[in-house]
């Protein structure tokens, strides 16, 4: 597999794996650009070679037939030029669009086969701002490679060899320059190599901040924190801008050097045209043929003298896009050796453990079984691995010891993708995606049919505020849903979990935006009650705990006490004391008298 990394940065291998990974896909509109590119090359030779004809044969020898032919060369030059140039520009266009959202595809896909912990440890705004930026310079680098310094390089060459049919000896004094001009741009590439290296995350922060502030525009103005999240942003947007015009400038260096070479080139260069024509009897036209074919490549020179510079700092986010599309995909423990056939929803932790850090576990020796169609709570302090344990059923974290096993099959051995079928989960933070609620709903099974969702949606209580609603269950959600309340949108989901009809359903603090009434009548079920799917409720509420059949007691990572109600309101402090149904818990373990 290749690798690209940060710290060992290594261009030639990355841009030939760059051009061999997107130009075959490509390959027939790059050859259409690229003869276009050669035409435009061609074009500039041939008006450098026509201005030797235009002054010794118009302007000195005065030929009339000399006038229509260099005004009509002149004309088909330009129809040429101009045309080729309008075909590669939306040729190269064309392919760089292309390049651009091929890889602004591939990084997302991956980032959806990433593990959660390497998501959680970024914020959302910075990964998309690096998969734009990224793509983004991928096909700059390509382009530039493959079309900008072919494109260069021709019209250089072509031009080259019309200054040496002039005047080889100015033609071997400007290449003098050449060596000067390389040595200054070295150093300028090692420092804009530097710089380019952060330059994503700087701009990633400008998104993060930015977004961050708006998604808890609530939360800035209940506590008027409009002052300080402008000054965050506002930081963000001076460390981007400073990072961008270092930038600028070390780009920019190129012109000042070029154009003090080529001022001393052309002074040289008219004193020596004086000398040949006024002691030597040389005609003018080979002069001009030499002057506007050194002006034309002055350009094409000065875009070449600052074009590594350039690749440099592409080629940092390039190799940073290639380090996310090689990163390997969290592996099965055992290999998917196990499949699922019918499942009933048995499930069994073994002594399982799972650590954020060595120093805090969040889960330390913990079994269980919880058996088919049983309804099963699991409460317990904030931070005592509740949520932690639905993350391990779903696989969204993985165990550092211990087995889950689902009906007797060890869920590391299956798919992740056939295990997550088998789940549904509904958790306090939902998400809606900004759509129609039916299709919301239909995410749980995107087979189902509109009156399966509509049942969905009556059992869990969304058609009692739908109903009222113009366009109903085809009502647009807003962006976050900020035009429906936390318990409908807990409606929505627990709809979308239940369409899901898979034998394991985990409700996550799901109810907990929901009044007394509603949720009672979501728990009573018949998809809960009825035995049909294994239930577990992660809860605060004792209304909520009260339906289950068992209850497991969590604490600092532990399983410290599992039975009914009434067995842990009589027999556990810390029960009570969460619920308030006696003396107070001290959390060293010792029991305080009641205030």
């Amino acid at each position: 597999m290749h690798q690209a990394t940060d710290n060992k940065f290594e261009p030639f291998p990355l841009w030939h794996r760059l051009i061999r990974e997107t130009l075959p896909r490509y390959y027939k509109v790059y050859l259409l650009g690229l003869v276009c590119t050669i035409l435009v090359a061609a074009s500039a030779s041939a008006f450098a070679l026509l201005t030797r004809s235009m002054v010794n044969d118009i302007l000195v020898e005065k030929s009339t037939s000399a006038v229509w032919f260099v005004s009509l060369a002149v004309v088909c030059v330009a129809l040429i030029k101009g045309f080729s140039t309008y075909f590669q520009t939306v040729l190269v266009g064309t392919m760089k669009r292309k390049v651009i959202s091929s890889f602004q595809e591939r990084q997302f896909a991956k980032l959806l086969e990433l593990e959660i912990g390497f998501l959680d440890r970024r914020h959302p705004s910075k990964q998309i701002a690096r998969v734009v930026h990224c793509a983004n310079a991928a096909a700059n680098v390509l382009v530039t490679l493959t079309t900008s310094i072919v494109r260069d390089v021709l019209t250089l060459v072509g031009l080259a060899a019309v200054m040496f049919v002039q005047e080889p000896i100015m033609s071997l004094l400007a290449l003098l320059g050449l060596p000067v001009a390389l040595v200054f741009m070295a150093g300028v590439t090692r420092r804009v190599r530097n710089l380019s290296k952060g330059e994503a995350e700087v701009a990633g922060r400008v998104h993060a901040v930015g977004s961050e502030a708006i998604h808890g525009i609530r939360t800035v103005k209940t506590f008027a924190l409009e002052e300080k999240a402008s000054k965050s942003f506002n930081s963000a947007v001076a460390t981007s801008e400073n990072r961008t015009l270092k930038l600028q400038r070390l780009g920019a260096l190129s012109s000042p050097v070029m154009e003090t070479l080529g001022g001393i080139i052309i002074g040289l260069f008219i004193i020596y045209a004086s000398w040949q024509s006024i002691g030597e009897g040389r005609t003018p036209g080979e002069f001009m043929a030499f002057i506007v074919a050194f002006l034309f490549a002055y350009e094409p020179a000065k875009r070449l003298a600052g074009v590594n510079a350039q690749l440099q700092r592409h080629s940092v986010a390039v190799g940073r896009m290639y380090r996310l599309i090689d990163r390997r995909k969290p592996k099965d423990r055992n290999g998917n050796t196990s499949s699922f056939g019918k499942v009933r929803g048995t499930l069994e932790f073994v002594n399982v453990g799972f650590d954020f850090t060595s120093e805090a576990p969040a889960l330390q020796d913990v079994s269980f079984t919880i058996e088919h169609g049983k309804c099963v709570a699991v409460v317990g302090r904030s931070g005592a691995g509740k949520t932690t344990i639905a993350n391990l059923i779903l696989r969204l974290l993985e165990p550092t010891c211990g087995k889950i096993l689902l009906d007797g099959i060890d869920i590391s051995s299956v798919p992740v993708g056939d295990l997550r079928k088998q789940v549904a989960l509904v958790s306090q933070d939902v998400f809606l995606f900004e759509s129609t609620i039916r299709d919301n709903i239909r995410d749980g099974h995107p087979d189902a049919s509109d009156a399966d969702i509509e049942l969905a949606a009556r059992r869990a209580h969304v058609t009692e505020f739908t109903d009222a609603f113009p366009e109903g269950l085809d009502t647009k959600i807003g962006p976050n849903a900020t035009n429906l309340s936390g318990g409908q949108r807990q409606r929505i989901a627990i709809a979308r979990a239940l369409l899901k009809h898979s034998p394991l359903i985990i409700l996550d603090e799901a109810t907990s935006a929901l009044d007394g009434e509603s949720e009672r009548a979501i728990l009573r079920m018949d998809e809960i009650q009825s035995g049909k799917r294994t239930v577990i409720i992660i809860a605060h509420r004792l209304s909520t705990i009260r339906a289950a059949d068992s209850i497991l007691l969590l604490d600092d990572g532990h399983l410290i006490a599992s039975g009914t109600h009434e067995k842990l309101e009589a027999d556990s402090d810390l029960y009570r004391s969460l619920f308030h149904l006696g003396p107070k818990y001290d959390v060293k373990g010792a029991q305080a008298s009641a205030a």
